[in-house]
């Protein structure tokens, strides 16, 4: 008779220590994993830029110019608004008839459809669509999807403003914030007139074109924030569409956790800083208070992505000197300074 070996089952304390070690080396892949996807992440933030520098350039190649900046506004016959958005009160007629409403106003994301691939939105009638339709380019990955925030698209990319930037309610007639001659950024308001590229005097390579707005993690797909809280395309003229280089940014500050009434106020620079220290301010009742802040900044770790005004994508890192970031900000200042 042939005698068949008996078989012992797993004692707890073996099972035990068998979970024990899978969860030990999930913990120690967990991380490399999450590495992985953001290298991704911001791999694809930087073909996003580099495709919105390309079709800056096909614009200016096309036109002779870089695409309008963007103006609060109504189209004639309506009288002038300093705010917000550009509107035709006629678009909805317009519309219904199968026409195209003024879009004079509209932001230099509008005017760059066509050059990535967006022709047919950019051509599209109803303003309803228009607002409705997610560009991928325009989102970063390490932030979310595209998709409809507050029942319309946004932009995790803003134009640089140079380092002055008055916000509010720029008009037609002549001021700081829309003259040309009085503004250093390269992205500038739609009534100063049109921006060429011998107006980059400092050199394109070392003048900052676009790059990721400063936006905190809680406002990411929410329309609690100044600079989060408009459509892509027609923004107006404020946070939602530039962002500035200059200068000192007030505001309260609780670590990145929620800054109630009570929270010490914190002045920085406006040089690129990592998202979690962006403006995170509520009430007393722990909702979110809306702050404008016009600084750019990113989620990546250890710096911004950002493209020049010569194409090239670049990683500005945090914690840059602000006389150097300042440099770059404007176009026409003859700063020696650059991110090299």
């Amino acid at each position: 008779m042939i005698r068949v070996p008996k078989r012992h089952a797993f004692t707890l304390i073996e099972l035990l220590v068998v979970i024990a070690i899978i969860a030990i080396l999930i913990g120690l892949l967990l991380p490399a994993v999450q590495k992985v996807r953001e290298a991704a992440a911001r791999m694809q933030c930087q073909n996003n830029l580099k495709q919105i520098g390309l079709a800056y350039h096909n614009y200016e190649s096309a036109y002779s110019n870089f695409p309008p900046g963007g103006c609060d506004g109504r189209a004639t016959p309506g009288a002038h608004q300093t705010c917000c958005n550009f509107n035709d009160q006629n678009a909805a007629t317009k519309n219904a008839a199968g026409q195209q409403d003024d879009r004079t106003g509209f932001n230099w994301r509008y005017w760059i459809l066509p050059y990535i691939e967006q022709e047919n939105l950019f051509r599209v009638v109803s303003r309803s669509t228009l607002y409705a339709t997610p560009v991928k380019v325009y989102y970063c990955p390490t932030r979310h999807t595209p998709q409809l925030i507050g029942g319309g698209t946004r932009c995790d990319y803003n134009g640089n403003a140079g380092t002055r930037f008055a916000n509010g309610t720029p008009t037609v007639a002549p001021n700081t914030s829309n003259t040309s001659g009085m503004v250093d950024g390269v992205v500038i308001n739609t009534y100063a007139g049109l921006m060429r590229l011998n107006m980059i005097t400092d050199g394109t390579s070392n003048t900052l074109l676009i790059a990721e707005k400063w936006l905190h993690p809680s406002r990411y797909n929410t329309s609690g924030d100044g600079g989060n809280n408009e459509q892509a395309v027609n923004a107006g003229w404020d946070e939602c569409v530039v962002r500035m280089g200059g200068g000192t940014f007030t505001y309260q500050y609780n670590g990145g956790q929620p800054a109630g009434p009570s929270a010490p106020s914190r002045t920085v620079d406006r040089t690129p800083r990592p998202d979690i220290e962006a403006p995170n301010v509520v009430n007393s009742s722990g909702a979110a208070v809306t702050i404008w802040n016009q600084s750019f900044g990113g989620p990546h770790t250890g710096g911004m992505t950002s493209v020049m005004c010569d194409g090239s994508v670049r990683t500005v890192r945090f914690g840059l000197d602000p006389n150097v970031w300042s440099a770059v900000c404007s176009r026409n200042g003859g700063e020696t300074l650059g991110l090299d």
